[in-house]
């Protein structure tokens, strides 16, 4: 081998290996740098060729709601209905939320809190995920114990 391929040889061989080393740390950390829109995408392409899976895209903070109501049942005595609308202005779609209600009292102390998952929430045969400027409703029955509800607040996890 010539000394000039020899020079060559080094730092091609080099870069290969760097290449290889970033490649296996960035699927190894896959789902940390997916987390970041910016990364997203080329992670996503990235998984295409390695057969990686990631989870999904989630940005509950994108989720704005809409239409929000709370009414006394009129069938069942203590059961509270909230109707919740909301719109995702995330890039990309998401799964449900997980959606959190507090029910508040007459001077704003927390009375009751819930997080419902979608399959507590969720009818059968809706689609598994909610498309960009989607809006969606959702209805919610709480049993209300106290009967000092004044208020409620919700969150999105």
């Amino acid at each position: 081998m010539a000394a000039g391929a020899r020079k060559l040889w080094l730092p091609a061989g080099t870069a290969v290996l760097a290449l290889a080393l970033s490649l296996q740390i960035a699927v190894a950390e896959r789902e940390r740098l997916a987390r970041s829109a910016f990364w997203r995408p080329a992670v996503e392409r990235l998984c295409l060729l390695a057969s990686c899976r990631l989870s999904a895209w989630r940005q509950p903070d994108a989720f704005t709601p809409v239409q929000q109501a709370v009414a006394a049942d009129p069938r069942q005595a203590g059961v509270l209905r909230v109707q919740l609308g909301f719109r995702n202005d995330a890039a990309r779609p998401q799964p449900w939320p997980q959606i959190e209600i507090a029910l508040t009292g007459i001077d704003g102390e927390t009375l009751g809190l819930r997080r419902f998952t979608p399959a507590e929430y969720l009818n059968a045969g809706q689609a598994a995920e909610i498309r960009p400027g989607q809006t969606v409703s959702v209805e919610i029955a709480l049993q209300e114990t106290s009967g000092k509800a004044a208020g409620f607040a919700f969150d999105f996890h």
